[in-house]
Order: C-alpha cells, then sequence, then structure tokens
C-alpha cells in the first residue's frame, strides 16, 4: 500500500494543488478497493461512486468533510446494529413480489 504523505504535506497539497490531493486519494481508494475480498469489491466500488458523485456537489472543504463524516457515522451505526442484534439483521428478509405482464400487450 503506498504510503501517506505528512500532514504538513497533505496540507500544502489540499491549499496549494488540490488536483494533486484528489488523484492520491482516487490512487488510496482503488488501492484499498483492491486488497479488499473479491466478493466486497463490487460493493466497496459502487460506494466509492457514490462517494464521489456526491462530493463532486460540494462547493467547499468542511462541506466535503461533513459529507464523509456522516457517511462513515451512518455506516459505523449500522455495522453497530448488525453487531448488537445480529438475529434482527438476520431475519429482515424483503419479500419478493412476482410481477406478471399483461397477456393483453
Amino acid at each position: 500500500m503506498t504510503e501517506l504523505p505528512s500532514f504538513d504535506r497533505l496540507l500544502w497539497l489540499a491549499e496549494n494543488a488540490p488536483e494533486k490531493l484528489d488523484a492520491l486519494q482516487k490512487q488510496l481508494s482503488q488501492q484499498a478497493i483492491a486488497e479488499s475480498s473479491q466478493t466486497n469489491q463490487a460493493n466497496l466500488n459502487g460506494l466509492l461512486h457514490d462517494l464521489e458523485k456526491r462530493l463532486a456537489l460540494c462547493k467547499t472543504p468542511y462541506q466535503r468533510c461533513h459529507l464523509v463524516s456522516n457517511l462513515m457515522f451512518q455506516k459505523l451505526a449500522i455495522l453497530n446494529q448488525v453487531y448488537s442484534q445480529p438475529n434482527s439483521f438476520l431475519n429482515n428478509k424483503a419479500d419478493v413480489v412476482v410481477l406478471r405482464k399483461n397477456s393483453g400487450d
């Protein structure tokens, strides 16, 4: 895994070369996904795609930080619920409704 630059270097990139900081973030995200289990990669790629779309709408670094913080909090809350109430999670199943095509169409 790529080693993170020092905090001071990251701060300098944020202030002077935000496009390089974004490129570093994308590189590290892709690396982390590639090193995850095969079964998790599609889910992580989808999550990353969604995050990038949301981050593109942010106008300030504070908004970006707030967005990521909220997303992490939501995921952590779900993980906590699954961990503390596993039976509730395992018993939560969707009802599948079969849609039939109209014979007149």
